[in-house]
C-alpha cells in the first residue's frame, strides 16, 4: 500500500517590478471577480497546454488569497503497462482519458498577500504560473502596468545578518565551460555571470583550436570554478573586507537570481545560494497521484504564519 502523502517544497517569493515590490493580490482579486467560472480562467500560455484556476479561496480581504492552478494538454494520452506480460519485456501502450475528461499534466499551489507569494510546485513552475497570471490579468482588464511583475526568491534575513556580522572570506562561483566558451552569457547577466565572463575568453581560447570539441556533450560537464577570495583573510585590508562583504550581499539581492554560488564566512560557515533562500520542506496529502489542494493550502498558510511570527516577511 502506497503512502498517501508527497514531500513538497514551499518557497517564499516576492512579487517585484523595476526593483520595487509589486502588490499582485489586488490584481488576483480583480481576476477572480471577473472570471467566476473555472472554465473562464483557461488559457494557453503558449505551449499547446491549458492552465486554469481549479480551486480558489478569497473570502475576505484581510486573509491571503489561495489558488490551485492545474495544467492539461487536450487529447494527451497517458502511458500504460501490462501488469502480467508474457515476454521478457513489455512495450506498454497509451490510454486516452475517459470521454469528456482530460489527464492532469501538472499543478501548483499559491498563497498571495500583497507582494508576498508562497509557492508550491507540482508540475507547474514558478515561471509558468507567472506567465499565466500575467496573461490572465491582461485579459481581465487589469491595468497594463500592474500586469508586469516578476517572482523572486526572498532571502533569509538571518543569513544576511550572518554575513554582515561574521564577514566574508571568499565567494565561489561556477559555470558550465561549454556555455562560457561559446559566449552564451546573456545580456541581463547576474553579478556572478559578469565575474565569470572575465574568464570566458581564456576558456574559449583553450577549446577553439579544435572546433569539434565544442560539439561534444562532454563539454557540458566541464566546470569553470572562479573564487573571489580575501588575501590573508583576517589580515586583509579593511576596505577589501568591506568590499567582498558588499559583493556577497549584492549577489543575494541580485534581481536576476544568482545560482550555483557558495559564500564562505571568515569563521568557515558555508552559505549556498539555496540555503539563503527562504523555503520549507513539508508533507502534504495526495489522492490519485495528485496533491490535495486543501492540504497544500494548509501547509502554505502555516508557513506564512511562521514567517510572520518570525518577522521574516520582507517589507
Amino acid at each position: 500500500m502506497s503512502d498517501n502523502s508527497k514531500s513538497k517544497t514551499l518557497h517564499y517569493l516576492r512579487s517585484v517590478h523595476a526593483g520595487q515590490p509589486r502588490n499582485i493580490e489586488a490584481s488576483v482579486r480583480v481576476m477572480l471577480r471577473r472570471r467566476r467560472v473555472c472554465k473562464d480562467t483557461e488559457l494557453d500560455p503558449g505551449d499547446q497546454s491549458i492552465i486554469r484556476v481549479q480551486h480558489r479561496q478569497s473570502s475576505t480581504s484581510t486573509k491571503p488569497v489561495l489558488l490551485h492552478l492545474v495544467r492539461y494538454v487536450p487529447g494527451e494520452k497517458a502511458a500504460t503497462l501490462d501488469p502480467e506480460p508474457e515476454g521478457a519485456e513489455d512495450e506498454g501502450g497509451a490510454q486516452r482519458a475517459p470521454r469528456g475528461m482530460e489527464f492532469r499534466a501538472g499543478e501548483c499551489f499559491m498563497l498571495v498577500k500583497d507582494a508576498h507569494v508562497l509557492f508550491c510546485a507540482s508540475g507547474i513552475t514558478q515561471a509558468g504560473a507567472r506567465v499565466y497570471l500575467r496573461q490572465l490579468f491582461a485579459q481581465c482588464g487589469v491595468e497594463e502596468d500592474n500586469c508586469q511583475f516578476d517572482l523572486h526568491p526572498a532571502a533569509d534575513l538571518d543569513r544576511l545578518a550572518i554575513i554582515r556580522t561574521r564577514g566574508v572570506s571568499s565567494i565561489q562561483l561556477g559555470s558550465v565551460a561549454y556555455e562560457a566558451s561559446r559566449k552564451l552569457l546573456p545580456a541581463n547577466q547576474t553579478m556572478g555571470r559578469r565575474m565569470l565572463k572575465s574568464v570566458s575568453d581564456q576558456v574559449s581560447a583553450l577549446v577553439a583550436r579544435d572546433d569539434s570539441v565544442l560539439e561534444q556533450r562532454v563539454m557540458e560537464d566541464l566546470i569553470v570554478n572562479v573564487e573571489l577570495k580575501l588575501q590573508g583573510n583576517s589580515h586583509a585590508d579593511i576596505e577589501a573586507q568591506h568590499s567582498i562583504d558588499e559583493i556577497a550581499i549584492a549577489m543575494l539581492s541580485d534581481e536576476h537570481n544568482n545560482h550555483g554560488f557558495t559564500i564562505v564566512t571568515r569563521d568557515g560557515n558555508r552559505l549556498t545560494d539555496l540555503s539563503v533562500k527562504l523555503h520549507k520542506r513539508v508533507k502534504v496529502a495526495s489522492t490519485n497521484n495528485s496533491v490535495e489542494h486543501a492540504s497544500a493550502w494548509t501547509a502554505l498558510s502555516n508557513y506564512y504564519t511562521e514567517l510572520q511570527e518570525g518577522k521574516l516577511l520582507e517589507t
